[in-house]
């Protein structure tokens, strides 16, 4: 299938970027939760390879199994990302003809007090369990998806190789460490600095979201319909 083929290439390019160490420091952000337990995101960049743009990394350590919180990252009905990332205006599984494999359509709600209009991507999405390193990762690439073409008042951006790699903390496994990757290319006539400002704030949003969706056991609630 021409769309897995991508997703596996995509694959092979993240396993790159997780192993890399030549990022730069862009964002952190500290949560004090109610037991005063300090929770860090950390948001790095580096210059994108696919396009004119950034690549960026974000970085957690969550309380979870990476079998469980990767659950979290996987959209309704294999998963149930709907059900608490208020990013995702809509959400359709188009292909899930395999277990560890699908194409899913997603559009944005608007972002950056609305300078940054609802967007919507077709990405196909492989997830891959890498037993040697204990990592279990979604990897994605957006596709040209002919049954879900563009539409006129929603901007059709392109999502090079990103995903998210879950790894259990070594001496604890009920606590994994969460790589998030992210090069969007948001398509439009948007000033470049607002994007860079833009990424990362969603990347720290993303992990705020997990972990609170996390704390209320939203795996085990009835997905949306």
């Amino acid at each position: 299938m021409a769309y897995r083929t991508e997703a596996e290439k995509a694959s092979e390019k993240m396993m790159g970027y997780y192993k890399d160490t030549d990022w730069k420091v862009s964002k952190v952000s500290r949560e004090i939760s109610l037991g005063n337990f300090e929770k860090e995101v950390t948001v790095s960049y580096k210059k994108s390879a696919e396009f004119d743009g950034h690549i960026y990394k974000a970085e957690s350590i969550l309380d979870g199994k990476p079998d469980e919180i990767i659950k979290y990252l996987i959209p309704s009905p294999l998963g149930v990302r709907d059900n608490w990332d208020t990013t995702i205006k809509e959400s359709k599984v188009l292909d899930s003809s395999e277990e560890d494999f699908f194409v899913v359509y997603s559009q944005t709600h608007s972002s950056a007090m609305g300078l940054i209009s609802s967007r919507d991507f077709v990405d196909a999405v492989v997830i891959k369990h890498i037993e040697d390193e204990g990592i279990v990762c979604t990897n994605s690439i957006s596709v040209d998806y002919p049954d879900r073409p563009p539409v006129d008042d929603v901007v059709r951006g392109f999502n090079h190789p990103g995903g998210t790699f879950c790894k259990a903390l070594e001496g604890d496994e009920d606590k994994t460490k969460v790589t998030s990757f992210l090069q969007s290319d948001l398509k439009g006539m948007l000033p470049r600095t607002l994007v860079e400002t833009a990424l990362p704030n969603t990347m720290i949003d993303f992990f705020i979201g997990l972990k609170t969706a996390m704390e209320k056991n939203v795996l085990h609630e009835p997905a949306k319909s």
